[in-house]
């Protein structure tokens, strides 16, 4: 006795004939429209540019889904950069936001360098400079640099002698013997070559 059933249950519906003990499938052929299709590599820079988002869009959807995968204040991190650059896209040309996002390299950088950019254009709206201080600034104006290998003076060696800790009874008792611990070198007295 041969019969045949149809099963629906499956994703892709199964055509099954067979008697009792044998079994025979077959596929439909447009059973196999749910499969994702990989897109051909020699698609020229035209075709990539008219099928996908632009770049901005594209950055900004990636930059979405990395704050949602975040928690804490990463995610509020993330966050404000993208409504950072949200608001960059209207202050700034797009040649210079898509030139921002391909030096930025990755999303992780990108957001530093977001509040970075955002820190800036803020500051040239107060009207704020963010430049560091100077000494001539501070009032602390020096006329020539600070030597750097000239000895110490006799009040610096006093001072130091002041602040060394008292030796104690055993760095004593090393001294009057002449002998080193293992672990110390002495610097020697002369330099050899």
């Amino acid at each position: 006795m041969l019969k045949s059933a149809l099963i629906r249950s499956c994703p892709s519906p199964l055509l099954v004939e067979g008697a009792s003990p044998r079994f025979s499938c077959s596929l439909r052929t447009n059973a196999c429209d749910h499969i994702p299709k990989l897109q051909p590599f020699s698609r020229t820079k035209v075709e990539r540019a008219l099928k996908d988002p632009p770049l901005i869009q594209k950055c900004e959807n990636e930059l979405a889904d990395y704050c949602s995968t975040l928690e804490g204040d990463g995610s509020y991190s993330c966050w404000t950069a993208y409504f950072e650059l949200r608001e960059l896209e209207k202050e700034e040309a797009k040649e210079e936001v898509e030139r921002l996002i391909v030096e930025a390299g990755g999303v992780k950088s990108l957001i530093g360098l977001l509040h970075g950019v955002a820190q800036i254009h803020r500051a040239k709206k107060n009207g704020s400079v963010l430049t560091k201080p100077t000494g001539s600034e501070k009032g602390l104006e020096r006329l020539c640099p600070i030597p750097d290998g000239l000895p110490k003076s006799r009040e610096e060696m006093e001072e130091e002698e002041k602040s060394r800790m008292p030796d104690s009874p055993f760095t004593r008792l090393l001294r009057t013997k002449g002998t080193y611990p293992a672990w110390y070198s002495p610097a020697p007295d002369h330099e050899t070559d």
